[in-house]
Protein backbone atom coordinates (compact mmCIF):
# COMPACT_ATOMS: atom_id res chain seq x y z
CA UNK A 1 0.00 0.00 0.00
CA UNK A 2 2.79 2.62 0.99
CA UNK A 3 4.76 1.19 -2.75
CA UNK A 4 1.62 2.81 -4.28
CA UNK A 5 1.69 6.05 -2.12
CA UNK A 6 5.10 6.68 -3.32
CA UNK A 7 4.89 5.62 -6.92
CA UNK A 8 1.46 8.10 -6.69
CA UNK A 9 3.81 10.69 -5.69
CA UNK A 10 6.18 10.32 -7.86
CA UNK A 11 4.21 10.21 -10.85
CA UNK A 12 2.32 13.47 -9.45
CA UNK A 13 5.89 15.07 -9.42
CA UNK A 14 6.61 13.62 -12.67
CA UNK A 15 3.45 15.16 -14.17
CA UNK A 16 4.20 19.05 -12.15
CA UNK A 17 7.54 19.19 -13.62
CA UNK A 18 6.60 17.82 -16.89
CA UNK A 19 3.82 20.74 -17.10
CA UNK A 20 6.30 23.13 -15.80
CA UNK A 21 8.47 22.53 -18.68
CA UNK A 22 5.97 22.15 -21.70
CA UNK A 23 4.30 25.45 -20.31
CA UNK A 24 7.74 27.49 -20.47
CA UNK A 25 8.51 26.02 -23.82
CA UNK A 26 4.64 27.60 -25.06
CA UNK A 27 5.78 30.55 -23.08
CA UNK A 28 8.86 30.32 -25.15
CA UNK A 29 7.23 29.65 -28.48
CA UNK A 30 4.79 32.36 -27.98
CA UNK A 31 7.87 35.08 -27.21
CA UNK A 32 9.59 34.01 -30.31
CA UNK A 33 6.82 34.19 -32.20
CA UNK A 34 6.17 38.33 -31.20
CA UNK A 35 9.86 38.98 -31.63
CA UNK A 36 10.95 40.15 -35.15
CA UNK A 37 14.14 41.04 -36.86
CA UNK A 38 14.23 44.59 -38.02
CA UNK A 39 15.26 45.10 -41.73
CA UNK A 40 17.38 47.35 -43.28
CA UNK A 41 15.25 50.44 -44.27
CA UNK A 42 17.98 53.00 -45.11
CA UNK A 43 18.11 54.39 -48.42
CA UNK A 44 14.09 53.19 -49.00
CA UNK A 45 11.70 55.71 -49.14
CA UNK A 46 8.96 56.70 -46.28
CA UNK A 47 6.07 54.30 -48.39
CA UNK A 48 8.53 51.49 -49.14
CA UNK A 49 9.98 51.60 -45.20
CA UNK A 50 6.60 52.18 -44.23
CA UNK A 51 5.03 49.16 -46.00
CA UNK A 52 8.26 46.65 -45.13
CA UNK A 53 8.05 47.51 -41.44
CA UNK A 54 4.21 46.72 -41.23
CA UNK A 55 4.61 43.01 -43.19
CA UNK A 56 6.86 42.28 -39.78
CA UNK A 57 4.59 43.80 -37.33
CA UNK A 58 6.84 47.31 -36.84
CA UNK A 59 6.16 51.13 -37.28
CA UNK A 60 7.96 53.77 -38.77
CA UNK A 61 8.75 56.47 -36.58
CA UNK A 62 9.90 59.71 -37.98
CA UNK A 63 12.37 61.34 -35.49
CA UNK A 64 13.80 64.02 -37.90
CA UNK A 65 14.28 65.37 -40.79
CA UNK A 66 18.13 66.85 -42.50
CA UNK A 67 19.26 68.00 -45.30
CA UNK A 68 22.17 65.42 -47.50
CA UNK A 69 23.58 65.71 -50.66
CA UNK A 70 23.48 61.85 -51.12
CA UNK A 71 20.29 60.64 -49.93
CA UNK A 72 17.04 62.18 -52.36
CA UNK A 73 14.19 63.93 -50.15
CA UNK A 74 11.72 61.91 -48.48
CA UNK A 75 14.07 59.17 -48.45
CA UNK A 76 15.40 57.06 -44.89
CA UNK A 77 19.12 58.52 -43.75
CA UNK A 78 19.29 56.78 -40.52
CA UNK A 79 17.76 54.15 -38.30
CA UNK A 80 17.82 53.52 -34.47
CA UNK A 81 17.77 49.84 -34.70
CA UNK A 82 20.12 47.73 -36.45
CA UNK A 83 19.63 45.19 -39.28
CA UNK A 84 18.94 41.94 -38.04
CA UNK A 85 18.33 42.70 -34.62
CA UNK A 86 15.35 40.91 -32.76
CA UNK A 87 12.75 43.01 -31.17
CA UNK A 88 9.29 42.98 -30.24
CA UNK A 89 6.10 43.00 -32.73
CA UNK A 90 4.40 46.30 -32.55
CA UNK A 91 7.41 48.13 -31.58
CA UNK A 92 8.72 51.47 -33.35
CA UNK A 93 12.07 51.95 -35.57
CA UNK A 94 13.17 55.78 -35.47
CA UNK A 95 14.43 57.17 -38.34
CA UNK A 96 16.10 60.35 -39.74
CA UNK A 97 14.41 61.67 -43.18
CA UNK A 98 16.73 63.43 -45.78
CA UNK A 99 15.50 66.47 -46.92
CA UNK A 100 17.70 66.84 -50.02
CA UNK A 101 20.28 69.00 -51.16
CA UNK A 102 19.93 72.44 -48.89
CA UNK A 103 18.93 75.30 -51.42
CA UNK A 104 20.27 78.50 -50.36
CA UNK A 105 18.87 82.08 -51.65
CA UNK A 106 21.94 84.27 -53.23
CA UNK A 107 21.80 87.56 -53.17
CA UNK A 108 22.72 90.08 -55.47
CA UNK A 109 26.11 91.58 -53.61
CA UNK A 110 27.65 93.78 -56.46
CA UNK A 111 28.24 97.15 -55.19
CA UNK A 112 27.81 96.61 -51.88
CA UNK A 113 30.45 97.37 -48.60
CA UNK A 114 32.59 93.76 -47.50
CA UNK A 115 30.93 94.89 -44.23
CA UNK A 116 27.31 95.01 -45.33
CA UNK A 117 27.72 92.04 -47.36
CA UNK A 118 29.30 89.54 -44.46
CA UNK A 119 25.76 90.60 -42.53
CA UNK A 120 23.84 89.91 -45.06
CA UNK A 121 25.07 86.51 -45.96
CA UNK A 122 25.31 85.83 -42.07
CA UNK A 123 21.31 86.24 -42.09
CA UNK A 124 20.92 83.38 -44.96
CA UNK A 125 23.15 81.30 -43.58
CA UNK A 126 25.32 81.76 -46.11
CA UNK A 127 29.19 81.78 -45.80
CA UNK A 128 32.30 83.88 -48.05
CA UNK A 129 34.42 81.75 -49.25
CA UNK A 130 37.46 83.34 -51.37
CA UNK A 131 38.15 87.01 -51.27
CA UNK A 132 40.21 88.15 -54.50
CA UNK A 133 41.18 91.64 -53.91
CA UNK A 134 41.95 93.64 -57.22
CA UNK A 135 42.98 97.50 -57.71
CA UNK A 136 40.38 99.66 -59.62
CA UNK A 137 40.23 102.57 -60.89
CA UNK A 138 36.72 103.04 -60.95
CA UNK A 139 35.10 101.19 -58.08
CA UNK A 140 36.02 102.06 -54.36
CA UNK A 141 38.28 100.58 -51.45
CA UNK A 142 36.04 97.36 -50.13
CA UNK A 143 33.31 97.37 -52.34
CA UNK A 144 32.34 94.14 -54.42
CA UNK A 145 33.06 93.96 -57.95
CA UNK A 146 31.82 90.45 -58.92
CA UNK A 147 30.51 87.35 -57.15
CA UNK A 148 30.22 83.57 -58.03
CA UNK A 149 27.44 81.87 -57.91
CA UNK A 150 25.34 84.44 -59.52
CA UNK A 151 22.68 85.97 -57.64
CA UNK A 152 19.67 83.49 -57.04
CA UNK A 153 19.08 79.65 -55.91
CA UNK A 154 22.35 77.31 -55.21
CA UNK A 155 23.09 74.24 -53.58
CA UNK A 156 26.40 75.64 -52.08
CA UNK A 157 26.14 78.10 -49.30
CA UNK A 158 29.66 79.48 -50.11
CA UNK A 159 29.86 82.47 -52.27
CA UNK A 160 33.33 83.62 -53.92
CA UNK A 161 33.72 87.88 -53.93
CA UNK A 162 36.19 89.50 -56.57
CA UNK A 163 36.88 92.91 -53.92
CA UNK A 164 38.22 96.04 -54.83
CA UNK A 165 41.49 97.18 -53.17
CA UNK A 166 40.88 100.91 -54.70
CA UNK A 167 43.65 102.79 -56.54
CA UNK A 168 46.70 101.57 -57.19
CA UNK A 169 49.52 103.32 -54.75
CA UNK A 170 51.70 105.37 -56.80
CA UNK A 171 54.87 107.06 -55.50
CA UNK A 172 57.34 109.27 -57.08
CA UNK A 173 59.53 112.61 -56.27
CA UNK A 174 57.60 115.67 -56.11
CA UNK A 175 58.46 117.85 -59.18
CA UNK A 176 59.06 121.27 -58.92
CA UNK A 177 57.30 124.08 -59.65
CA UNK A 178 59.27 126.96 -58.65
CA UNK A 179 59.03 129.73 -61.35
CA UNK A 180 55.82 128.03 -63.02
CA UNK A 181 53.10 130.18 -63.74
CA UNK A 182 49.52 129.35 -61.86
CA UNK A 183 48.16 128.16 -64.60
CA UNK A 184 51.24 125.92 -65.96
CA UNK A 185 51.09 124.32 -62.01
CA UNK A 186 47.71 123.21 -62.31
CA UNK A 187 48.42 121.66 -65.04
CA UNK A 188 51.04 119.34 -64.47
CA UNK A 189 49.48 119.00 -60.71
CA UNK A 190 46.57 117.94 -62.77
CA UNK A 191 48.48 115.45 -64.63
CA UNK A 192 50.09 113.97 -61.84
CA UNK A 193 47.36 113.83 -59.60
CA UNK A 194 47.66 115.99 -57.38
CA UNK A 195 46.47 118.38 -55.40
CA UNK A 196 47.95 121.86 -55.36
CA UNK A 197 47.10 124.48 -52.28
CA UNK A 198 47.32 127.84 -53.25
CA UNK A 199 48.48 130.68 -50.58
CA UNK A 200 48.66 134.27 -51.32
CA UNK A 201 48.59 136.02 -54.38
CA UNK A 202 49.98 136.30 -57.94
CA UNK A 203 50.49 134.58 -61.03
CA UNK A 204 54.04 133.10 -60.50
CA UNK A 205 54.97 130.01 -57.85
CA UNK A 206 57.70 131.33 -55.38
CA UNK A 207 57.54 128.53 -52.77
CA UNK A 208 56.16 125.21 -52.45
CA UNK A 209 56.04 122.56 -49.86
CA UNK A 210 57.18 119.60 -49.76
CA UNK A 211 60.17 120.61 -51.41
CA UNK A 212 61.42 119.35 -55.40
CA UNK A 213 62.74 115.75 -54.99
CA UNK A 214 60.97 114.67 -51.96
CA UNK A 215 59.13 110.85 -52.35
CA UNK A 216 55.24 111.85 -52.48
CA UNK A 217 52.06 109.55 -53.53
CA UNK A 218 49.27 110.43 -55.94
CA UNK A 219 46.14 112.54 -54.39
CA UNK A 220 48.94 114.19 -51.91
CA UNK A 221 48.63 117.87 -51.75
CA UNK A 222 51.58 120.38 -52.64
CA UNK A 223 51.18 123.92 -50.75
CA UNK A 224 52.57 126.48 -52.87
CA UNK A 225 52.56 130.35 -52.57
CA UNK A 226 52.38 132.71 -55.37
CA UNK A 227 54.06 136.06 -56.22
CA UNK A 228 55.84 137.97 -58.95
CA UNK A 229 58.78 135.63 -59.38
CA UNK A 230 62.36 135.79 -58.95
CA UNK A 231 61.80 136.11 -55.28
CA UNK A 232 59.80 139.51 -55.93
CA UNK A 233 56.47 138.47 -54.54
CA UNK A 234 56.42 140.57 -51.48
Amino acid sequence: MQDKFYKFVLYGLGFIVLSGILVLLVFKIISLEKSVKVPMIIGKSISEATELLEERGLFLGVEGKEYNLEIPSDYIISQNRAEGEKIKKGSSIKVFVSMGKAIFKIPYLEGSDIDDVEQILMELDVKIGKITRVHSYTVKKDIVIAQRPLPGFSEDNTVNLLVSSGLYTVSYRCPSFLNMTIHEARKSATILGLRLIEHDSGSVIVFQKPEAGTIITKGDAVEVTLGRGWGLWF
